[in-house]
């Protein structure tokens, strides 16, 4: 019998990846969101806020976190900065990904497959390397600007978020890995029948 399988789940940002592993848990399926483990350590994990206020300053802490506006300013305008922020951030994310699919090893639905939610996967080769299977979630980008404004977000800070994650989602950064494209347009009971025979599978 094969192990416990293990799915990321990505898709930039609009296209529908948080709706599906929503749909996943209701399911009874165990999903890890990669984006609230990294605002956890930020908030619980000391030694990497002690690493983050070393390179950064202590003004890019929060008792709750980070500063959210320091970083954006940051990074949106210095490409090396947001690689020196990932470089400290992604080992730690790395070994909570590593204790999620470990959890619970020896419980006997161990078979079913467990979940990790990320936007950007490809930028952190040591967990793709942990995963099975790849499900990319996917939208037009018309209708992914479209669902961020009718989420409140400023048409310019959309826009720009959207030009900053494109390519991440391309097949040529995943190889050796089988992928599955989960096509989000068309509603809530297509992605629901789409997430369902692949869960048959």
């Amino acid at each position: 019998m094969k192990g416990m399988k293990k799915i990321g789940i990505t898709g930039t940002i609009g296209a529908g990846k948080s709706l599906a592993s929503s749909l996943l848990r209701e399911r009874g399926h165990d999903v890890l969101d990669a984006d609230s483990q990294v605002h956890e350590l930020y908030r619980n994990c000391k030694e990497l806020r002690a690493e983050l206020s070393a390179a950064f300053g202590q003004e890019c802490l929060t008792e709750e976190g980070v500063n959210r506006k320091f970083f954006a300013g940051l990074i949106f305008g210095d490409a090396n900065a947001r690689k020196r922020l990932e470089g400290i951030v992604y080992p730690y994310l790395t070994q909570a990904v590593r204790d999620f699919f470990d959890g619970n090893s020896g419980d006997t639905a161990s078979a079913k497959p467990r979940f990790l939610e990320a936007a950007i996967l490809s930028r952190v080769p040591e967990i793709v390397g942990m995963l099975d299977e790849i499900w990319v979630v996917d939208a037009p980008e018309a209708t992914r600007l479209q669902r961020l404004i009718a989420r409140g977000m400023d048409a310019e800070d959309a826009k720009r978020r959207i030009l900053d994650q494109a390519g991440v989602c391309d097949i040529a950064l995943f190889p050796g890995k089988n992928l599955r494209t989960i096509e989000n347009k068309e509603g809530i009971q297509n992605l629901e029948q789409q997430l369902d025979s692949l869960l048959a599978e």
